[in-house]
Order: structure tokens, then sequence, then C-alpha cells
């Protein structure tokens, strides 16, 4: 029998409608479609505090944990359970877990996972697994075949050209068990 895959879902804002409205039903709609574990608000140029609140409000009736993507100040500012760090983030790991219960990274290599780990992130995204947009070339499933989770005290998340249920069964078929997208939950 196969594991439950836990799924992280990362919000942008060019994939979102962008008025408090719209996007309570779009994000509501995805909710009511997918078991989603962790979810990510991700707007790197202008976040909206108006969609944060709807976002935050959705994540705690499903009982979701909430983070707030490369905005620290933010995150608690407005309540985030935690903070996904980008890649030039990394010395904010430690900080950031004295002050918020969840603290992910983004890597992009073997390196990076294990430094963000000794700093103490709950979750890293390993990137990108699967051909992405803009995003060179992909790190492949023979890459996660290769990592031994239990070297990491972090959970590690499998993320980059996830978009369909084709690469979660390529991903399920391994010991590797958590992934994370933007796309494939758009797919629902």
């Amino acid at each position: 029998m196969r594991k439950h895959i836990k799924a992280y879902l990362i919000t942008d804002p060019n994939l979102y409608p962008n008025s408090p409205l719209k996007f309570y039903d779009f994000y509501k709609n995805i909710l009511d479609s997918q078991a989603i574990s962790f979810a990510c608000y991700r707007d790197k140029e202008s976040p909206n505090p108006k969609l944060f609140e709807v976002f935050l409000k959705l994540n705690q009736s499903y009982q979701i944990p909430s983070l707030l993507n490369s905005h620290f100040d933010m995150a608690l500012q407005y309540g985030f359970d935690g903070l996904h760090c980008n890649s030039k983030q990394m010395h904010q790991i430690s900080n950031a877990k004295q002050k918020l219960p969840l603290v992910f990274f983004s890597a992009h290599n073997e390196q990076e996972i294990k430094e963000a780990d000794s700093y103490g992130a709950n979750g890293i995204t390993i990137s990108p697994i699967f051909q992405t947009p803009n995003k060179g070339q992909p790190l492949g499933v023979d890459f996660l075949k290769r990592l031994d989770l239990n070297c990491y005290k972090a959970e590690i998340f499998a993320l980059g050209g996830i978009i369909s249920q084709k690469e979660i069964l390529e991903i399920s078929q391994i010991p590797f068990c958590s992934f994370a997208s933007i796309r494939y939950f758009l797919n629902s």
C-alpha cells in the first residue's frame, strides 16, 4: 500500500486572483478538493495584507499551517505559523525559529539541504525535480532516490514541475513522501 504523501501548497500572485472575494472563492475551491498539509503565501514583489487575511482565515478553518514566503516581519505581524526562507535567507532560519513554530527553506542542491537542516529548518523544498519553466536543468527523481532522508531532521519536499498525478506517482514509488507545488493544486 502506498504511503500518504504530504502536500505543501505554494501560491503564486500570477495564478491567483488579487481581489479578496475572488481569492476566497478560488482558494476555498482548492482547499475543498485537495488534502493539503502546509500552505505558503508567496508574493515576493508586493504582498497584499487583505489576501493574507483570507489565506490565514481559510487555512485556520481547514487546520492547515500557514507560512509566508520571504517576509519575516510580516509573518510575525500577521500571525503566520511560519516563514519560508528563500535561497538567499539561509542566515534567517535560526532567528525565525526562535519566534515562529515553522521555518522552511528553498534548497537547490544537497549541500543547501544539509546547511538548512543544521540551522534547524522544519521543512526544506528541493527543486527543480522535474522540468519547470525558467528553472534550469531538473535534478530528477534519481536525485531523490539518492537522498538518505534519515540523515535530516527537517522534512524534505520535492518541488518543481509537479503538475499532475504522473509526477506524484513517480515520487510515491520511492521512500520520498512529501511534495510542494504551485501548479499541481490549480488542476483540481
